[in-house]
């Protein structure tokens, strides 16, 4: 975040140490009360639009998991969240991969309508990262992949805004509809028993199989509706909402302490990487480094945010500065602290850049007219 003359804080600092000191707090001040609130809806929209999307994942992911028809049948599985994430790519939400067949299915889930256009374009955009990374992902696999299909998960009722959508640029020859891999779509619908269901009525493709799995036993299955039963398989994904995480990681800090019979709110950063990478809580098959990033950020974003102190004396070892002495306060003071100054940093920040572009407004840098003259 840059200003007129360099960093945003800096340049703060500059200011509120200058003439200008009174009027520049004032202004901080204006802007502050007017960011705030817009600033907090902006944060509780995503934390709910995060906790949705990893509802989608985790009704993909239980459809295709050990107790499954899906599984015990046809011997698809749900192997990874989010392949190619490390590699800094657009993925998919999901691999699910078949042994038996070495086929893979690479699932996206969307929770809106809104840029349902750029919804289909990452789609197509992340299936030619898995393309030209299949060697990659068939390393971590420890299996090759002979056939991969594609899918687009959405909820039903927004089916038919993003298929007509598909359908428009199909019609238009945006999307090659000769081409074998053609994006599939499943809906979800979660007011009829979590339902996850193969959507077949793609009106730009003249031929039913292109809008069904190669498999059709699995085109069976879900084809017809597939009820998923409540399986939790892992406690987060690599881009599940930081705040979703730390609370699941708190609630691992303090029950392990409460049957330690240890200091509740203490804990070792050992003990948090262990929780993180654990392939059980974590389902990637690059869990160990993935966790390990999360641990960090978890550490390194509740000390900037005050949730989190250091211990004295003891390396590697830190103290949840939150109150309570019960689960559930302590639980419930981290998240709304978290919240808190989450949202207060981000309105401060914003309330800054604001108030420097502003003075620069009134207060042109001369040194500007000195370069133009040159």
């Amino acid at each position: 975040m840059k200003g007129a003359g360099g960093n945003v804080e800096n340049e703060l600092k500059c200011l509120l140490a200058s003439k200008f000191r009174e009027p520049i707090q004032a202004r901080l001040k204006d802007f502050e009360e007017s960011i705030k609130k817009s600033e907090l809806e902006a944060f509780e929209k995503h934390f709910e639009r995060s906790g949705y999307h990893d509802k989608l994942v985790d009704i993909c992911n239980s459809a295709f998991g050990p107790e499954s028809k899906c599984y015990t049948e046809l011997a698809y599985a749900f192997v990874s969240s989010e392949p190619l994430i490390e590699l800094g790519v657009k993925n998919f939400d999901v691999l699910i991969y078949n042994e038996k067949m070495k086929h893979a299915i690479f699932v996206e889930c969307k929770t809106s309508t809104l840029g349902r256009g750029k919804y289909i374009s990452d789609a197509y955009e992340a299936k030619k990262e898995v393309i030209e990374n299949q060697t990659y992902l068939e390393n971590k696999l420890g299996d090759e992949i002979r056939t991969m299909e594609f899918v687009l998960c959405i909820p039903s009722e927004n089916v038919e805004s993003i298929v007509r959508e598909l359908e428009r640029r199909e019609y238009e020859g945006e999307i090659d509809v000769a081409s074998d891999d053609l994006l599939l779509i499943w809906q979800v619908n979660r007011f009829i028993e979590q339902t996850l269901q193969l959507f077949t009525r793609i009106n730009s493709r003249d031929k039913p199989y292109e809008s069904q799995h190669m498999d059709n036993k699995l085109t069976k299955i879900l084809g017809s509706g597939y009820t998923v039963e409540s399986e939790v398989l892992v406690k987060f994904y690599p881009s599940s909402h930081p705040l979703a995480i730390g609370s699941k990681i708190v609630v691992e800090i303090i029950r392990n302490n409460m049957r330690a019979d240890a200091s509740l709110k203490e804990f070792s950063i050992n003990s948090v990487e262990q929780f993180c990478e654990s392939p059980t809580n974590l389902a990637h098959y690059d869990s160990e480094t993935i966790g390990k990033k999360i641990s960090n950020h978890f550490i390194g974003e509740g000390v900037a945010l005050g949730l989190i102190e250091s211990i004295e004396g003891k390396e590697g070892w830190f103290r949840l500065k939150v109150e309570g002495k019960r689960l559930n306060t302590i639980l419930n003071n981290y998240k709304e602290g978290y919240k808190e100054a989450f949202v207060t940093r981000k309105t401060k920040e914003k309330a800054a850049k604001q108030v420097i572009e502003e003075h620069h407004k009134k207060y042109l840098d001369l040194s500007t007219y000195g370069e133009k003259s040159n």
